[in-house]
């Protein structure tokens, strides 16, 4: 396998657009599908970063552990 190079962070300013646009689509989705939406967006955002994306760091940085104003690990997601 050969190494591939690690995605660019996202600006701050794209963070907010990101945040806004899953925001709506959120609302849109209604609260009784939330859990479903979420699914479904991280199935395809893990399929279309392919192995690049190291998904167990990613799993790990969302649920705190360690805090999200931590250092990322460039190895992590």
């Amino acid at each position: 396998m050969t190494a591939q190079s690690m995605p660019t962070p996202l600006p701050f300013e794209a963070l907010e657009q990101v945040y806004e646009q899953l925001a709506a689509a959120l609302d849109r989705a209604g609260e009784a599908n939330e859990a479903l939406f979420l699914t479904k967006l991280v199935m395809v955002m893990a399929h279309r970063a392919g192995d690049v994306l190291d998904f167990e760091a990613c799993v790990a940085v969302a649920q705190g552990d360690p805090p999200l104003d931590a250092q990322a690990d460039p190895a992590a997601c």
